[in-house]
């Protein structure tokens, strides 16, 4: 990658026995006086086919991670088309998009194809957001983020899932809401239901309150939360970590998120996966909302379901969830 004072790019080299290499030119070129914050340099450019509904849609995704002076250290994305044979991508449109609202959590973004399945698949960089001092006390930092699937909505629209493989880490089943019921009624059930190891999905209809959603690793008061939700007025998803732990010492804090943009009478669809501190969270499979969470309670393990006003229904099933390397595959 190479920048300048007015725009930053991807240049393409070409070689057939990795040895010698020819120059192709740049693949795209930015607008970094438009847009500063991709900064002045792209860090693991990735550029993957793009299917819709399995067949191929002749689109393309490309995404960085921009990084230097002014730069919002992200995963951005443009849709576009790729011209093999002059080394181009040509971008729909102009200003980049964000896959991940989480806020400097979703990073280091690598990519393949899977050969079996066809699947443009997406590995990330989970960010662990803790102090050098307690990295070095835990005895590591970071960790990677759940791999994704990319595809071409029926709307245009990049969608965003987890692979369909992590349903094989699946174990017990801790709820299920059996339908649609009362938010209360469910909130009572899931006074009983607790982890930090689990997968949880969610459905959640609401045209009355304003911000509706989850709270995990929850202590049995509420001392301690993290909540996942939806802003239907600016529709947004947000994470509210201010009450997410009771240590100081910890960064991890503050309200976070982005735009989620459902249609009038779309439902909330969520799936949130909890591994210890990492939170990764998918809505209505357009975007991921990836955090962290390190309470200093133990009992910091509860569910509820959240809201500012009247839910009307909402269902909501719980699995724990198996360690990978423990899983094996399932035959069934």
């Amino acid at each position: 990658m190479i920048a300048n004072i007015m725009f930053s790019m991807i240049l393409v080299f070409r070689s057939l026995n990795f040895k010698e290499w020819k120059y192709r030119g740049p693949l795209f070129v930015s607008d970094y006086v438009k847009y500063p914050y991709l900064g002045t340099a792209w860090e693991l450019p990735v550029l993957l086919p793009l299917k819709r509904k399995g067949q191929d849609s002749g689109k393309h995704v490309f995404l960085i991670s921009p990084w230097g002076p002014g730069s919002k250290v992200e995963v951005m994305y443009w849709i576009g088309t790729f011209d093999k044979s002059e080394c181009r991508f040509i971008p729909d449109h102009e200003q980049p998009l964000l896959i991940d609202v989480g806020d400097f959590h979703f990073t280091g973004p690598s990519g393949m194809v899977d050969p079996l399945s066809g699947r443009s698949l997406l590995f990330t960089i989970a960010q662990g957001e803790r102090t050098p001092e307690i990295d070095y006390d835990c005895g590591w930092s970071h960790s990677a983020g759940l791999p994704v699937a990319l595809y071409l909505r029926e709307d245009g629209q990049l969608g965003v899932e987890p692979i369909e493989e992590i349903s094989q880490l699946r174990g017990k089943q801790l709820y299920s809401s059996a339908g649609r019921k009362a938010m209360d009624e469910i909130n009572f059930e899931l006074a009983d239901v607790h982890g930090d190891l689990l997968e949880i999905m969610i459905d959640i209809e609401s045209p009355s309150a304003k911000k509706y959603g989850i709270s995990i690793r929850r202590s049995p008061n509420g001392e301690e939360e993290t909540v996942i939700y939806y802003d239907r007025v600016n529709k947004e998803l947000m994470v509210n970590r201010e009450k997410t732990t009771l240590d100081d010492r910890e960064r991890s804090s503050g309200i976070q998120g982005g735009s989620l943009l459902l249609e009038e009478g779309e439902r909330l669809q969520l799936r949130i996966f909890v591994d210890r501190s990492l939170i990764e969270g998918y809505a209505n499979g357009l975007k991921s909302l990836t955090t962290r969470a390190y309470p200093s309670r133990t009992d910091a393990t509860g569910l509820r379901i959240w809201a500012d006003g009247l839910v009307e229904r909402v269902s909501i099933e719980v699995w724990e969830m198996s360690s990978v390397f423990e899983a094996g595959p399932k035959t069934s």
